[in-house]
């Protein structure tokens, strides 16, 4: 029995062609192909062919599909953990951007007990200059006056001599201010925005993952919100 193929899509033809008999329908499956290789011919193409589907693009766009019927507590506890990511993610990085007023900070009157510059890992992009941390060892404790140019730190490190007395207000053990009996070494105008550089100068990675966070779980997020905003596309089959 003959079959008019004509009156069929390129794209059925192609999913006859998958799943004909070919041995049970010889005559069929030679009209077929026929046909398929008429329309090639002529240009025509399946829409499957016509380029890469728009699953492919969001290949990678994984999220979860909440449905109206599902118990609310899945939607609920989901909407919670990421709530408390970003609590916890604010909590830690927020923070390190403040950097204590000078009247809030106890004075500590020491001795020093040894002094050296360090070489940091920060260079001034503009002059190549590398910065040094001032090191300052008072009995156990250590106090760190971070991101001093190099003049200035060797400077302050001959400049102070073992024994001597000297004041110190500090965050964490980074020195805010630095005093001897005589005048003030370090500032807190100059030492504040060297200290907050300090503190976030790796939070640019925090702050990309959190970026991440978010575009991975957002569509998640809106569909715990409102079920059903976003739905997956299912693949078409590429012949």
């Amino acid at each position: 029995m003959s079959v008019d193929y004509s009156k069929c899509t390129l794209d059925e033809l192609l999913d006859v062609n998958d799943n004909i008999d070919k041995q049970q329908y010889p005559e069929r499956y030679q009209q077929l192909t026929d046909e398929i290789a008429r329309r090639r011919a002529a240009g025509e193409v399946a829409e499957c062919e016509a380029g890469i589907p728009e699953w492919e693009d969001d290949e990678f766009d994984v999220f979860i599909e909440f449905s109206e019927e599902a118990p609310t507590r899945y939607r609920i506890l989901f909407i919670t953990i990421f709530c408390l990511v970003n609590i916890v993610f604010l909590a830690y990085v927020l923070p390190k951007y403040h950097v204590a007023e000078l009247v809030d900070v106890h004075e500590y009157s020491t001795t020093v007990h040894g002094i050296q510059c360090r070489s940091s890992e920060v260079i001034d992009e503009g002059t190549g200059e590398a910065f040094y941390d001032l090191d300052i060892r008072s009995f156990e404790d250590n106090f760190y006056a971070v991101d001093l140019g190099a003049s200035k730190c060797h400077r302050l490190a001959q400049y102070l001599k073992v024994g001597e007395d000297i004041a110190i207000w500090h965050q964490a053990g980074l020195i805010l201010q630095l005093k001897d009996g005589k005048q003030t070494l370090l500032s807190y105008q100059y030492m504040k925005p060297k200290i907050r550089d300090f503190q976030t100068s790796y939070l640019l990675y925090y702050w990309l993952g959190l970026a991440l966070f978010w575009m991975k779980c957002f569509k998640s997020l809106v569909n715990a919100i409102s079920p059903g905003t976003f739905k997956m596309k299912m693949p078409d089959v590429i012949r």
